[in-house]
């Protein structure tokens, strides 16, 4: 359920107002179609990885071990930036939606936001049990309203209201806008329908979430791979049909669409669900569809905390991030001492003071959950019985890091510089989620290519090694889609010519020029009215890039990493080989 409605937030039900102003009806659903594909091959790509290693981290271990240690600290610091921004963003909708009910409550929006802020950060400093709970009615309850609204839009458009019935007026009417920043035809369409992909994958950050909460599933090869195969349904029911049914119901040129530009500012009105029922007449659904977006933020939020907290430990656990946040707090710790080592067996110290595990025990060990009936927990060479296990684990130093984060919330209120710093960083998300999912596919596309020479290089030998390699490749086929690595391949050059392409609008629109003069900005109306600054799109579409190449490659200098050859890749059934880092250094010179 979580996989499904869990990260649902402000992206569906304001966001696809832009997509709609943008693309149009027939642009945002072929925008959304288009991302849609892409999350789906990313994460059937990501779940045959995590149903064979669910506890090394998601995306970081994996990196890490079958590409590049450089790789890994990269990728796992932008998508840790990647949710840690998006508290703040959240956090400010939540806050302004109450702007739906109460005309005055704007001069109290910092209050609620601090309500919300705390709110969400209580919520991740309980066992992740109580986390799952919640997330799971809340993303019943959104699953429920969606269903509502796409079930009642489809009413409206055959006729159950005053407007009688439209049909598909608004796509043989008004397909597309009649110009995109100032340029028309088929060239403004197609930019246009390009600037939804952004909005689009923003919109559907978030899929990929049950592969980094893996480490705290029961029987996470059974259910990681199951949940992130029925993302098909979050795609194709919440997303594809909620983008439908606002293009049947609300034209793109509909001027309450227009309200709340800055992202973080929109309101409730701006919502084409809200839109579309107050045309039909029907009172209460506004009511209840702000109710719904008020839930999806708070739900996001508390989502935002509990992902970016886990990349953070995970970034910790492999040694990428500053050591006191690899740290698990567990609530009661009992302990009994271990017997003597049998004979060859090599004896382990315990340090009684610390909650600290070995870095190679992380392939083993749950982060929340507790092991199942019977089966004693191994942690730092420390025996705890079932009947003493901890009821209370949590990476606390992580969860209140990323917490602070939302403070950015309240630089959302002034006026200058904040607020555009702010706007920026918010704008910089979304094209650091699609620099996060092309490491992914990349690492996948590594990962296939291993097991495939893995499987070469043991097949036809008569040996007991042999055997237990070739059963370990079964395994991992029990989760492979038949189109793979073409499925991986192809989201892979997708993610790749987006990030490339993303800004041009800015050279397009300015007769490639960057920098243009700000007072020529704030001359901007009509079709144009908020593009915006030139230089500020450029840095939040561009900027992105040089900084994930720049810690990736400034990694590998200083540590002399190399690229893991595939001789070198184990599949041996979740066995986390130890760090070398220091070791790599030191060898490099």
């Amino acid at each position: 359920m979580i996989s499904i409605g869990g990260v649902i937030g402000t992206g569906l039900f304001l966001g696809c107002s832009e997509a709609l102003r943008s693309g149009g009806p027939i642009g945002s659903f072929l925008g959304y179609s288009l991302v849609g594909s892409v999350v789906y091959c990313l994460c059937v790509s990501i779940g045959e990885m995590i149903a064979f290693l669910p506890n090394v981290g998601g995306v970081v271990g994996l990196a890490d071990l079958y590409v590049d240690p450089a790789l890994g600290f990269s990728l796992g610091w932008a998508s840790w930036y990647n949710w840690a921004i998006a508290l703040p963003t959240e956090i400010v909708a939540a806050a302004v939606i109450i702007g739906f009910w109460d005309a005055d409550s704007q001069a109290h929006v910092a209050i609620f936001s601090a309500i919300f802020l705390a709110w969400a950060t209580v919520i991740n400093c309980f066992p992740t049990r109580v986390y799952g709970q919640m997330e799971y009615y809340l993303s019943f309850l959104k699953f429920i309203t969606i269903i509502l609204i796409v079930v009642l839009g489809l009413a409206i458009d055959l006729g159950a209201s005053p407007q009688g019935r439209l049909g598909f007026r608004y796509w043989k009417e008004r397909p597309f806008p009649d110009n995109y920043l100032g340029t028309t035809g088929t060239s403004g369409h197609f930019l246009g329908f390009w600037a939804v992909i952004m909005q689009a994958s923003f919109s559907f950050s978030g899929s990929e979430v049950p592969g980094i909460a893996a480490g705290e599933v029961i029987d996470a090869t059974r259910n990681v791979p199951r949940a992130l195969r029925k993302v098909w349904i979050r795609i194709t029911l919440f997303y594809l049909g909620g983008v439908l049914v606002s293009g049947l119901l609300v034209p793109y040129d509909d001027p309450f669409l227009a309200l709340g530009e800055s992202p973080g500012h929109q309101n409730g009105h701006a919502s084409p669900f809200v839109i579309a029922f107050t045309r039909a007449g029907w009172k209460l659904m506004p009511n209840v569809v702000n109710a719904a977006i008020l839930l999806s933020a708070l739900s996001a939020a508390s989502s935002d905390i509990y992902i970016s907290s886990r990349f953070l430990f995970f970034l910790a656990r492999r040694k990428h991030a500053p050591s006191f946040l690899d740290h698990l707090v567990r609530y009661p710790r009992a302990r009994v001492p271990r017997t003597q080592p049998k004979h060859g067996e090599l004896s382990t110290e315990s340090d009684s003071d610390s909650n600290e595990a070995t870095d190679g025990d992380i392939g083993d060990q749950n982060l929340g959950l507790e092991e199942p009936a019977l089966v004693p927990d191994q942690i730092a060479g420390e025996q705890v019985l079932p009947s003493a296990q901890a009821k209370w684990v949590m990476p606390l130093p992580c969860v209140l890091v990323c917490s602070l984060v939302g403070l950015l919330t309240f630089l959302g209120y002034g006026t200058g510089s904040a607020n555009k710093v702010f706007v920026w960083l918010v704008n910089a998300a979304a094209v650091a989620s699609i620099q996060s999912w092309a490491g992914m596919l990349y690492t996948y596309i590594r990962w296939h290519k291993g097991t495939v020479h893995y499987e070469i290089q043991y097949k036809g030998r008569d040996i007991h090694e042999a055997q237990e390699a070739l059963a370990q490749i079964e395994r991992i086929k029990k989760n492979r889609s038949p189109f793979q690595p073409y499925l991986a391949w192809y989201a892979l050059i997708l993610c790749v010519f987006v990030i490339l392409t993303n800004g041009m609008t800015v050279f397009i629109h300015h007769e490639w020029k960057i920098a243009v003069a700000s007072d020529q900005n704030k001359k901007v109306s009509g079709p144009d009215e908020g593009f915006g600054d030139a230089v500020s799109q450029f840095l939040a579409a561009y900027v992105p890039l040089p900084f994930f190449l720049v810690m990736t490659f400034g990694y590998k200098l200083v540590w002399q990493t190399e690229m893991i050859p595939y001789d070198k890749m184990t599949f041996d059934g979740g066995h986390i080989p130890p760090r070398t880092r220091k070791k790599n250094r030191q060898k490099g010179g």
